[in-house]
């Protein structure tokens, strides 16, 4: 029974295996992960071929030297130790297996060290809109972020600030600078790039270049809390022309649902409430700038939200996903499903410590479990969520 239940069990492991599951390093999609995988494979080959030499000398050895039938137990079997050229020989072979890893690992250290010097990469090369002085002749560089347990990622050459998802153009080499706002995390998109440390106090970089069109998952790979399992982004990897684009909707601000401005608009929303329209959107708006106190943590572009703890949200309702992509709210083709998606913002803001733990939308000073939210009020927050978008 014991037999049968570890091969069932084991059964069942390996089924969990999928080599192109869309966080799997074995399906390479940039040039770093390419180098990444030819370097582990290279790994894998000697130190199986190590194994067989090793495992197959000990089975030798012991069908070998086996007690028979016809040995007198009486007699003691010839016995020897050390042999200095087999000794010799097995050191220089192990030395050499090494050296078959060292060199490539160490050119591999090298280069993913060293961006590549490609005038095609430059932002000006590829994307004529409008940028910061200066910033045509640098790569595309973003400012991605730790915290627990999300991350923010800013286009300081493009005035873009967006959490959880970016995006990137195809076939260029773009700069990644890696901080943190707390503890160590460790940014890690697999089919794109191996990890690299978010350490406080110290800036990490890395560089990646995305080879196909695509939509790619990334994961903090360092512990970092209660919730670093649910610690995901994504990375969509667009074409020159559909990047462009995608810069332009992320520069765009919303308009507010009532009133000239979003300053009028929040003022009078505080001032009368008795005129907010019998609409949820307006009703969902004056909570978030008011008692529902969610500008003291989140930014809107263009509109007296500024907060900074939590991510931005001027675009949110054109994300695929929320929670720092835990919960998902495309179909099978990424194209989003509103009502998946409007039932997402709902659970979210009503029960964000349940889908969550220890998220500090919930745990604040003034936040969730502080502030009484009816069900009602939760959904009229949903509906001015949905209208967050290019």
């Amino acid at each position: 029974m014991p037999i049968r239940f570890c091969i069932l069990l084991f059964t069942l492991l390996l089924s969990g295996c999928a080599l192109d599951g869309r966080q799997s390093f074995m399906d390479p999609k940039g040039e770093v992960a390419w180098i990444q995988y030819d370097l582990f494979m290279l790994t894998v080959y000697v130190t199986f071929g190590i194994f067989l030499a090793v495992g197959g000398t000990l089975l030798w050895t012991v069908w070998r030297y086996r007690e028979r039938s016809s040995d007198d137990p009486n007699v003691l079997p010839p016995q020897s130790h050390g042999h200095p050229m087999v000794e010799f020989a097995l050191i220089a072979v192990s030395v050499g297996l090494l050296v078959i890893i060292a060199i490539p690992t160490v050119s591999a250290i090298f280069y993913t060290h060293n961006m590549p010097d490609e005038p095609e990469s430059l932002l000006g090369y590829y994307y004529k809109g409008d940028m910061a002085d200066g910033a045509e002749d640098e790569v595309l560089t973003i400012y991605a972020y730790g915290w627990q347990w999300w991350f923010s990622f800013e286009y300081p050459q493009l005035g873009i600030v967006t959490g959880n998802e970016l995006a990137i153009p195809k076939g260029k080499v773009v700069r990644f600078e890696l901080r943190s706002k707390d503890v160590i995390h460790s940014f890690w998109v697999p089919k794109l790039a191996g990890k690299v440390d978010m350490i406080p106090g110290r800036n990490n970089w890395k560089w990646l270049r995305g080879d196909e069109a695509g939509y790619f998952f990334g994961q903090c790979a360092e512990y970092c809390g209660e919730s670093h399992a649910y610690m995901q982004f994504r990375v969509e990897v667009l074409e020159e022309d559909d990047f462009a684009k995608w810069v332009e909707q992320q520069r765009q601000v919303p308009k507010p649902p009532q009133g000239e401005s979003w300053q009028d608009f929040v003022v009078m929303s505080a001032r009368n409430p008795e005129q907010l329209q019998d609409d949820p959107v307006v009703r969902g708006a004056a909570l978030f700038y008011g008692r529902g106190a969610c500008i003291q943590c989140h930014a809107i572009q263009g509109t007296p939200a500024a907060g900074l703890l939590g991510p931005d949200l001027t675009t949110v309702a054109s994300r695929k996903s929320i929670a720092a992509g835990w919960m998902e709210h495309h179909n099978d083709e990424f194209s989003i499903n509103s009502e998946r998606q409007y039932d997402n913002f709902f659970r979210w803001i009503r029960e964000s410590e349940k889908i969550k733990p220890g998220n500090l939308m919930y745990h604040v000073a003034g936040g969730m479990r502080d502030i009484e939210l009816s069900d009602q009020d939760c959904h009229d927050l949903a509906a001015f969520m949905m209208t967050l978008r290019p």
